[in-house]
C-alpha cells in the first residue's frame, strides 16, 4: 500500500509552511522520519483527527489555543509539546487573536512506540518545554537537511530525530495545562512579549520596562529557561524572519536586513552567518538551487 500523499496528511488552514516529506521507508530500522515541517496557522485553524498513520510530536512555538487529546484538555501556548499516534484522537483549536506557529515530526519504525511509551513525553500526553528554542533548532536542522536531498540527507534527518527525542527529557517540565512554576510562567510571558514585539525593541532594558520587571530579572529568566539572553533571543527571531523572507520573497539581502531591524546590511550578514553558517546571499542561492 503506497504512503499517503502530503495533501492528505497536512492541515489546509495554513498561511505559510515548509515541509519535509520523504514518505514511508520500505523497511524502516529503528526510527525513520516520515514527515516533518512547520506551519503558520490561520486564525480559524481547527484540526480534528481520529487517527494518523504514524507517531507524531508537535511543538508550539508561537500562539495559543486548546488541545483535546484522548478526552483530556490542555492549554497550548509557546513551548507546549504533545504526542499522538494511530490510536490517538485529538482536536486542536487556535485562539483567533493568537494563531499558531508550530513544528511537527512524524516517524515510524520498530522503536517508534517504545520511545513514546516512556520518558518525559508519551503518546496521548502534553507537556511544557522549558528550552523550546533548543528543540526548534533541532527540527529546523532536520527539515533543512532533509530538503537538501543529498545522498545522506535522509540518514542525517533520522539522526536529528534521535537527537530531538533524546533532548525531550532534558527540555520538558510539568504539563501544558498551566501547572508550571511561577518562574516558568514569567519566562513564558516574557518570551511571548518578545515574540510579538521583537522588531521594535532595541534594548533589553526597554523590554524589561514594558514587562514591569528589572533587566537583571529578565536576563536571569532567559538564562535559566532558554540558556540564552533576551538580546540573543531577539536576534534569533529576526534571523528566523530573515530566513522566511529570503526563501519566500524576491527581496534583496539589504531589503531583508532593513525589514528585520538591521540598519547596516553588513552587520546583518555577519549575524546571519554566525547563526546559519553561511552569508544570507549564499543561503538564498543554495536553497533556491535545492528547490529546482
Amino acid at each position: 500500500m503506497p504512503p499517503a500523499q502530503p495533501a492528505q496528511l497536512f492541515a489546509t488552514q495554513i498561511t505559510e509552511a515548509r515541509y519535509y516529506y520523504p514518505g514511508l521507508p520500505r523497511a524502516p530500522r529503528g526510527l525513520a522520519v516520515v514527515c516533518a515541517g512547520w506551519e503558520i496557522c490561520r486564525a480559524d485553524y481547527e484540526l480534528d483527527r481520529r487517527t494518523f498513520p504514524w507517531v507524531v510530536v508537535e511543538l508550539v512555538v508561537r500562539g495559543q489555543g486548546e488541545l483535546e487529546i484522548d478526552g483530556r484538555r490542555f492549554l497550548l501556548r509557546p513551548g507546549a509539546l504533545f504526542c499522538y499516534g494511530p490510536t490517538t484522537t485529538l482536536r486542536i483549536t487556535s485562539d483567533p487573536e493568537h494563531p499558531f506557529l508550530k513544528y511537527f515530526v512524524g516517524f515510524s519504525g520498530p522503536e517508534a512506540y517504545r520511545v513514546t511509551s516512556r520518558g518525559a513525553l508519551r503518546r496521548g500526553e502534553a507537556r511544557q518545554a522549558v528550552y523550546p528554542h533548543e528543540l526548534q533548532e533541532i527540527l529546523d536542522k532536520l527539515i533543512a537537511e532533509g530538503n537538501r536531498k543529498a545522498p545522506a540527507s535522509s540518514l542525517i534527518a533520522n539522526d536529528y530525530l534521535r537527537i530531538f527525542l533524546l533532548k525531550l527529557d532534558e527540555c520538558t517540565e510539568g504539563s501544558a495545562t498551566g501547572e508550571t512554576s511561577r518562574g516558568l510562567d514569567s519566562y513564558l510571558r516574557a518570551r511571548a512579549f518578545l515574540e510579538e514585539n521583537f522588531l521594535r525593541l532595541a534594548r533589553t532594558e526597554e523590554a524589561a520596562h514594558e514587562l514591569g520587571m528589572a533587566p537583571e530579572t529578565l536576563c536571569r529568566l532567559f538564562q535559566h529557561y532558554s540558556r540564552t539572553s533576551p538580546h540573543q533571543f531577539v536576534l534569533r527571531l529576526r534571523i528566523d524572519l530573515a530566513v522566511h523572507l529570503l526563501l519566500g520573497t524576491n527581496l534583496l539581502v539589504k531589503e531583508v536586513a532593513e525589514k528585520v531591524g538591521f540598519e547596516d546590511p553588513f552587520h546583518f550578514s555577519r549575524v546571519f552567518r554566525k547563526v546559519q553558517g553561511v552569508p544570507p546571499a549564499a543561503f538564498q542561492r543554495l536553497h533556491r538551487r535545492d528547490a529546482v
